[in-house]
């Protein structure tokens, strides 16, 4: 899979994450970040980095998402550990 690939499929989860509103979390932190003056696809691509980070400890860890942790990291946002 090539860089292009990953990416475009870590924005997938992202946007899926917004059309069916779980976790809410997701689309709070677009609004944030639009109205911080973000353009969509840099806030879009900055949640997308949130949603990599959580997803690489999931199978590094092999837990199960924490959705808790995914919202802790958003509201950092836009500083991404």
């Amino acid at each position: 899979m090539n860089d292009r690939t990953v990416k475009d499929a870590y924005m997938e989860v992202v946007e899926s994450q917004l059309q069916t509103g779980d976790p809410p979390e997701t689309k709070a932190t677009l609004d944030r970040l639009l109205a911080a003056g973000y353009g969509n696809g840099e806030a879009m691509q900055l949640i997308a980095a949130v949603a990599k980070n959580e997803m690489q400890a999931m199978m590094a860890g092999s837990r199960p998402f924490d959705n808790a942790r995914y919202a802790k990291l958003l509201a950092k946002l836009p500083e991404i550990d």
